[in-house]
């Protein structure tokens, strides 16, 4: 009995069972999108839809394998264009996503920092703006001011005086002035008698001849064949003597005891040759230096000079200029300057050498020139 048992048992075990087919797709699309017939993709999308768009590109070089049934083809949809952040650079292909962040916080904060220049600048414009306009009203004001000013002036038709004496009256006649005994008009003879007296030595004596006839008496050297500097400068002064139109130009003096100097200038023989400038100087102690006791030093200097000054010629004509007499024609001015209280004193007659040109004009049409044209035959040619 056991033994059927078994045998039935062993009957039905080994019946095959038949199941069912089920109609289950594994994938969407009938062909798979997998293995060799699987088509290659093109780009891949790294980024979420928040950020920008940032895509990498495949290789296309390798050969694209074709799928075995054409029937059906994988749908293939476009990609999205995401709006990309103003200023901001596309991201190439490997960038991380924590680059393209801080390339937008540099980009907004240049943004931040533009905005702030312009605003700058505009304030700066406005500001130059409103300045100029109240300078131009200031301007216009003051205008007015000076035409309500001006105009009594210009009813009373006021004349601009000529000189000194038609605007302040008489001046002093400083022909009448010496400086160290010097005084305008002497001759250099007489200067030299004063020099010696006062404790002057005589440093420099220099020469002249007027210029209209320096410049004759080189053509004629020039005609006679002198060219060396020297000797051109021999015949010239030779001329000279023998026209009795060379004379004493300048003598300066010394008195190194004292610092002083002291340089004379002299017109031509056309006007007798006398003194027309005087120029004085005398230096201070350049050693002295700002300290308290250097500095009094200084100052007795100053007020030695210049109530010497006012003792012995009076209160200047001119306070400004610190000048007497007239400007135009004969003058005296004071002057301290520089650091060591340099003192200077000028004394002029201006008129003196206004007659050594008016003798030159006189005499041009006395010096002949030899005419180097030939070209036309003329009459009484002189050489």
């Amino acid at each position: 009995m056991k033994v059927f048992y078994c045998a039935v048992c062993s009957l039905f075990l080994s019946t095959g069972v038949l199941a069912q087919g089920l109609d289950v797709p594994l994938f969407e699309d009938d062909i798979p999108n997998l293995g060799r017939q699987a088509k290659p993709l093109e780009e891949i999308h790294l980024t979420p839809d928040e950020l920008p768009d940032v895509k990498v590109t495949l290789d296309e070089t390798k050969p694209v394998p074709q799928p075995v049934n054409k029937a059906s083809t994988p749908k293939v949809t476009e990609p999205v264009v995401k709006p990309k952040l103003p200023h901001q650079a596309p991201l190439r292909p490997g960038k991380s996503i924590a680059l393209s962040k801080q390339q937008v916080t540099e980009n907004a904060a240049e943004m931040d920092k533009k905005l702030n220049s312009e605003i700058q600048k505009y304030l700066e414009a406005r500001a130059r703006e409103e300045f100029e306009k109240e300078s131009q009203e200031k301007m216009a004001q003051e205008k007015k001011k000076q035409a309500k000013v001006a105009e009594p002036l210009r009813k009373e038709e006021a004349k601009m005086p000529d000189s000194l004496t038609d605007l302040f009256g008489k001046t002093h006649d400083v022909h009448a002035f010496e400086i160290s005994g010097f005084a305008l008009g002497m001759t250099p003879d007489e200067v030299a008698e004063i020099a010696k007296e006062n404790g002057y030595s005589i440093t420099k004596i220099e020469h002249g001849i007027p210029l209209h006839r320096t410049s004759f008496y080189e053509h004629n050297c020039r005609r006679a064949q002198v060219r060396r500097v020297q000797a051109l400068q021999d015949c010239i002064i030779e001329q000279a003597r023998n026209d009795e139109v060379y004379y004493i130009s300048s003598v300066t003096m010394a008195k190194p005891a004292t610092a002083e100097y002291v340089q004379v200038l002299f017109s031509t023989h056309a006007t007798d040759n006398v003194a027309y400038k005087i120029y004085y100087e005398n230096e201070g102690d350049n050693s002295l230096n700002f300290t308290r006791k250097n500095l009094a030093k200084k100052i007795r200097r100053r007020d030695a000079f210049w109530n010497m000054v006012f003792e012995n010629y009076g209160y200047p004509d001119d306070p400004e200029t610190i000048t007497w007499g007239d400007q135009e024609k004969a003058y005296m001015m004071a002057r301290m300057q520089g650091a060591n209280y340099n003192a200077y004193l000028i004394l002029e007659d201006k008129e003196i050498p206004d007659g050594d040109y008016k003798d030159a004009h006189e005499q041009k049409d006395d010096l002949h020139y030899k005419n180097t044209f030939t070209f036309a035959e003329k009459e009484n040619d002189e050489d």
